[in-house]
This record gives structure tokens, C-alpha cells and sequence, in this order.
């Protein structure tokens, strides 16, 4: 006799081979763009007028969409500064070129950032001194946009009600193949219909709050970018889903039913490729590997309570307790896969427990969290309580109260879905911590020593003033057993990467040999905050040799 598949097994072998198939993507990059430092940087006195300003972040920023305004001391625009431009060979940085030299005196950097990969907006501003030092609360701070205090909530709006229909979408597909023999319950293609509405709808709300937020003139320039065009193809997944449903009601299959489950997975996929989880890093594919799963697995679970309860009304106890057998089943090895890639998720973004109570992102994961707290408790009650009476066929008294919890659970699971709107569009609690503890660093900067392999030469590297952003370095060699300075090398330089920053590319920097003995440079090497790898290269008559340093480069004071 054959042995008959769980539905629960199918469904997790499922997940995770969506988790394998997701790791093979390609890298792809977003995020929030939060300024990491300058040149000049904030609070900084500059003999002379710089000829350009350069600002770096953590992520790539549109140039057509961010905006650099700088003002004097009295407000007033500066003349003959051009508009924003990538800094070429760092994708990460934008620069504003000064046409006319700037006089003595104090000047303010307004910016805005639209993140070329992800849509969302960061602002700030800092000042910097030219023959002066600018005082700490001299920065003049200027509007560049004016947006709606509504634009926020709408797209908080706009996500909960995508977030809520595509699990409606896939939790109605699921659960007709694997509870209903492949059947919608009576009524199910009135839910469908208005899922469709609603995703629309959401979707609709979430491109013109992206339109509000980052200033475009229209919808072409945000359509542009990396988000725009993530947004239409989430458009045109849900237009999938919408001829599956009228697949679905003229031609109720299997094929169509998995053609409506697959539309509504990949409308998930395009949306956590646009989030937080498509952040760079080494283990990118597999964050959005994690994330997409979390959200289809939550398909799976909350949508497929809501459809469990929707056929209910039309079955006898026999047929109920079939249905919540089958379920349970499911609803079991899916919750396994919702709390795995949730933990890891919430593990990546947070960070450190600081960043979990002194960030807005922390403090409404945490409310989040205390939801899903309560939603797996209800999930157990029935699980371990209201089921086996249902399945054991224990009377009304028992289907009442599994359909009572069930519909706490689900209140409580759209809460939860609202909590992750927001979270959306919050910085990372791991960016948020980092850019809030940039603290001003005095002048002392970064000093490092070290040998190379043989333990014939010691380098000292000074960095100035030891910040992420421009810095001058000063390269002293000596002989590692005398402590003489080395007199015969000809060439010196430095091979300098960030490997927790994998976009900014490895950069080679040549050194000039100074009166002393020693060998200087100075420039935007260093544009990041993070641990830095050094190679320094000795090149002397007779050879060459290389030493190794790490330096920790902290961020710029905002």
C-alpha cells in the first residue's frame, strides 16, 4: 500500500528548497543611506576654500533624486554649486563641486539621500569652517523638501495592506490544496477578488507615498531607480495573482491553485528584495533567502487559519476535524520555518542588544516581538488544547472555542503584520546604533604598528584626524632589530579594503616621501567606519616588503 505524503513534510521540503534556490542569487544591494562622513568633514576648519564637497554613506545614493545644498552663515545659498554627481569608483558617495572660492567664514552642508536601491530618505546637515572653527551648534539647517507628515503613514498603510492580502493570496492557495482537496470553501473567490483589490490598493499607496517622500517631480525619476522598478514588477506579480484568481474561479485545479500560491510568493520575493534584508554583506542571498521564506511560510500559517475557519462554516463535525488534523499537521513544520528565519532576520538587523532598547528600529521590533509572543501562545492553545477536541469530535463546545482562539490569533497576527510595516521603513537598528554613537574625535587620530612576516621592519601608520572620510597619513619604517630608519626605500604605499563593506572597492594609495624620513599622503582612502585592512608595500633596492595592519576607522560625527 502506498503511504501517503504529510502535507506538513511537503510544505517544508518546499520552503527550504525555496531557501537553496534563493541562495544562488545574484548580490544586490539596499538599504537606508546614512551619512558615514565628509570632506571637509563636520567641524572642520579648512585653511582654504575646498573645491568640492564630498559626502559618503552607507549605502549608494541617487543623484538624481538626493540634493546638497550649502548656505553661509546667514542661510543664504551658496552660488555656482553644481548638483549632486557619484564620485567615480565609489558607489557609495556623492560630491557637489564649488564653481566660485568660498570666503572666511562658517557654511552648513544640507543633505538629502534617496537610496538608489531601496527608495528610502535620510536628511541631515553639518558645518565646517573655511580660516575659522565652526562653533558646535553653528549648523544652519534648511528645508530641501517639504513633505507631508502623511506621506510616512501612508506607506506604513500601504505595506500592512500589501502584507495582509498576499498572505490572504497564498494562505487561500495553500490551504485549498493541501485541507480542501484542492477546492475553494464556498465564498473564496469573493475573498480573492477583494485580496486583489487590496494589494492593489496598498501597492497604489506605497508608490505615491515613494513619490512624496523622495521629492520626485513625477513618477518617471522614481521608476528609475532600483525601488521604482521593484515596485512595478511587484505590480505585475499581483497582476499575476489577479488572473490566477480568475483561474482559479473558472478553472478551480490544482495547476491554477499553485499558479495563485506561486504569484503571491514571488509578489513576497520582489518586496524583500526592496527591504532591509537585501542589505550587502557576505551573506546577502541568503538573508533574502531567509526573509522571503519568513513571508511565505507566514502565508502559509496565518492565511491558511483564516481560509481553515472560512470553510468551517460549510462542514460537518467529521469534515472539521479532518480539515484541523490536516492543518495542524502543517501549521506545525510551517511555524518551525517562521521562527527560524525569523530569529535569524531579527539577529542580522538588530545587531547588539544596545541597538534592541536605543533605537526606534529595536523598541518596535520588540513591540513586534511581544506580539508574536502572544500569537505563538494562542497557537499552542489550540494546537495542544482546542484541536485534539475538534479532531476527537468532542461536540460544538470544542469547534466554538477553537474558532474563538482562532480569530484572536488572527487579530493578533495582523497586528503583527502592521508592527513590520513599520519596521520597513526604520533604519536598522545596526545602522542606527552606529550613526548615533558618532561622536565627535578629536584631532589625536589613528596610530598603528606592525611587522611583516620575517620581523625585519616595523612601520608606524598615523591617520589624521582618524575618522571615516578624508584623512592624512604619515608612514614611518624602521629596522625592526636597530629601530633606524629605513634610508634605501624607494616607493611606499598601502592596499587598503573594508571586508564587512564588500560594494567599496579594494583602493591602492601611493605615498610621497616627506623631509624626515618618513612618507605622507592624504585623500578619501579611508570613506567608511569599520575594520579596515592594510597592506603596507615597502619597495627597496635590493626588494620588497609587505606589513600587515587592522585599524578600526570610527564614523564621522554627523
Amino acid at each position: 500500500m502506498r503511504r501517503r505524503r504529510s502535507p506538513g513534510l511537503t510544505l517544508l521540503v518546499l520552503l527550504l528548497a525555496a531557501t537553496a534556490c534563493a541562495a544562488a542569487m545574484p548580490a544586490i544591494a539596499a538599504a537606508h543611506a546614512v551619512l558615514e562622513s565628509s570632506d571637509p568633514a563636520s567641524g572642520a576648519s579648512a585653511a582654504e576654500s575646498p573645491e568640492r564637497v564630498v559626502l559618503t554613506f552607507s549605502e549608494a545614493a541617487d543623484p538624481e533624486l538626493s540634493l546638497v545644498t550649502i548656505v553661509d552663515a546667514e542661510g543664504d545659498p551658496v552660488p555656482d554649486v553644481t548638483e549632486p554627481q557619484a564620485v567615480a569608483g565609489d558607489r557609495t558617495s556623492l560630491e557637489v563641486t564649488l564653481g566660485t572660492p568660498l570666503e572666511a567664514g562658517v557654511y552648513t552642508v544640507n543633505w538629502r539621500a534617496v537610496s538608489s536601491v531601496d527608495g528610502h530618505v535620510k536628511s541631515g546637515a553639518f558645518a565646517f569652517g573655511v580660516g575659522q572653527t565652526p562653533a558646535a551648534d553653528s549648523a544652519v539647517v534648511v528645508e530641501l523638501v517639504h513633505t507631508s507628515a502623511w506621506a510616512s503613514a501612508l506607506a506604513d498603510i500601504g505595506r500592512w495592506l500589501l502584507y495582509a492580502s498576499i498572505v490572504v493570496m497564498i494562505g487561500g492557495a495553500t490551504t485549498s490544496l493541501f485541507v480542501y482537496g484542492a477546492r475553494l470553501p464556498r465564498g473564496g473567490i469573493t475573498v480573492l477578488r477583494w485580496a486583489a483589490v487590496v494589494a492593489i490598493t496598498g501597492l497604489v499607496l506605497m508608490i505615491w507615498s515613494q513619490k512624496m517622500l523622495v521629492g520626485a517631480p513625477s513618477l518617471l525619476p522614481l521608476f528609475v531607480i532600483r525601488q521604482g522598478m521593484l515596485l512595478l514588477g511587484l505590480g505585475t506579480a499581483l497582476g499575476l495573482g489577479a488572473v490566477a484568481i480568475v483561474l482559479v474561479d473558472f478553472w478551480p485545479a490544482r495547476w491554477s491553485l499553485w499558479l495563485l500560491a506561486g504569484s503571491g510568493s514571488a509578489a513576497a520575493l520582489l518586496h524583500v528584495m526592496a527591504g532591509h534584508a537585501a542589505a550587502p554583506g557576505s551573506l546577502l542571498a541568503l538573508n533574502v533567502a531567509a526573509q522571503w521564506v519568513h513571508f511565505t511560510a507566514i502565508g502559509v500559517w496565518v492565511g491558511g487559519l483564516f481560509w481553515l475557519l472560512l470553510g468551517f462554516r460549510t462542514r460537518d463535525p467529521e469534515g472539521r476535524a479532518a480539515a484541523v488534523g490536516i492543518f495542524t499537521r502543517v501549521a506545525t513544520a510551517v511555524l518551525v520555518v517562521v521562527l527560524a528565519t525569523g530569529l535569524v532576520r531579527a539577529f542580522v538587523e538588530i545587531g547588539s542588544l544596545s541597538a534592541l532598547v536605543d533605537t526606534r528600529y529595536g523598541q518596535t521590533l520588540l513591540v513586534k516581538v511581544a506580539l508574536a509572543g502572544v500569537l505563538v501562545g494562542l497557537g499552542a492553545l489550540n494546537h495542544f488544547f482546542w484541536a485534539p477536541a475538534v479532531r476527537d469530535g468532542r461536540g460544538d463546545r470544542a469547534g466554538r472555542r477553537f474558532g474563538l482562539n482562532s480569530r484572536g490569533e488572527l487579530a493578533v497576527a495582523f497586528g503583527v503584520l502592521a508592527a513590520t510595516a513599520v519596521l520597513t521603513n526604520l533604519v536598522p537598528g545596526r545602522v542606527d546604533a552606529v550613526a548615533g554613537a558618532a561622536d565627535p574625535v578629536p584631532s589625536a587620530g589613528i596610530t598603528v604598528t606592525g611587522t611583516d612576516y620575517a620581523t625585519s621592519v616595523r612601520v608606524t601608520l598615523s591617520l589624521t584626524p582618524g575618522v571615516a572620510g578624508r584623512n592624512e597619513y604619515v608612514l614611518r619604517a624602521v629596522d625592526y632589530d636597530t629601530g633606524e630608519p629605513l634610508t634605501d626605500v624607494v616607493e611606499a604605499g598601502m592596499r587598503c579594503s573594508l571586508p564587512e563593506r564588500p560594494e567599496m572597492a579594494p583602493v591602492t594609495v601611493r605615498l610621497e616621501p616627506e623631509a624626515d624620513g618618513a612618507w605622507g599622503g592624504a585623500g578619501l582612502d579611508f570613506s567608511g567606519a569599520g575594520l579596515w585592512t592594510v597592506e603596507v608595500y615597502l619597495q627597496e633596492a635590493d626588494g620588497g616588503t609587505t606589513v600587515p595592519l587592522e585599524l578600526e576607522m570610527p564614523a564621522a560625527a554627523p
